[in-house]
């Protein structure tokens, strides 16, 4: 388990490795990282990350300044965008894991075809399997795409991923990946 000090570093490391010139969706992460104060780069978000970084109090004005000389947009994703989100998360079984602020940047990244940054393990595997391009900054970032299943100890029965509870025997189901594809067999696969 890393420490908060070490996963600022590894953070801080990545950020060399951006094109500061290029334009990015940024989660919640992002803005904990400092993205949009470091760089001249046009990002995006929406009102649902936005509202969810609002408490950072002492970086509030410093928002609002960046939407202020448009180097920060708040804007939502089109319905289309969501929809097929919504649809490949649940396809995959990732669906659960995600917030609704989650799956607004997804849509929206896949919307203005840019890059997402965040370090959200199910929000890049969903990214990968839409295309959309993705960069981590505190963690090493996906390497390979999971397919989730619910399964029963105690009965063995696998269930769609979004089933809760057996319904032969009435437990509480634990989540388990089905297929694993890496980054260059997804397009072949899914």
């Amino acid at each position: 388990m890393h420490n908060s000090s070490v996963l600022i570093k590894e953070a801080w490391g990545s950020l060399r490795n951006l094109d500061f010139s290029s334009e990015f969706a940024l989660d919640a992460t992002a803005f904990y990282i400092g993205i949009p104060f470091l760089s001249s780069s046009k990002c995006y978000t929406t009102d649902l990350v936005f509202e969810e970084i609002k408490h950072i109090k002492k970086s509030y004005y410093a928002l609002e300044a960046l939407i202020d000389a448009g180097n920060l947009k708040v804007i939502e994703a089109e319905e289309p965008y969501l929809t097929e989100v919504i649809n490949i998360a649940k396809k995959i079984g990732d669906f659960s894991k995600l917030s609704f602020a989650d799956l607004s940047i997804l849509a929206l990244a896949m919307q203005l075809k840019i890059t997402l940054i965040s370090d959200d393990y199910a929000v890049e595997n969903v990214a990968t399997l839409l295309n959309i391009p993705i960069k981590s900054l505190g963690t090493k970032g996906i390497t390979k795409v999971r397919r989730w299943i619910t399964f029963c100890r105690a009965c063995g029965k696998a269930y769609k991923p979004n089933v809760l509870e057996c319904m032969l025997c009435g437990n509480k189901l634990r989540r388990r990946f089905k297929k694993v594809w890496s980054n260059s067999n997804i397009n072949n696969k899914f």
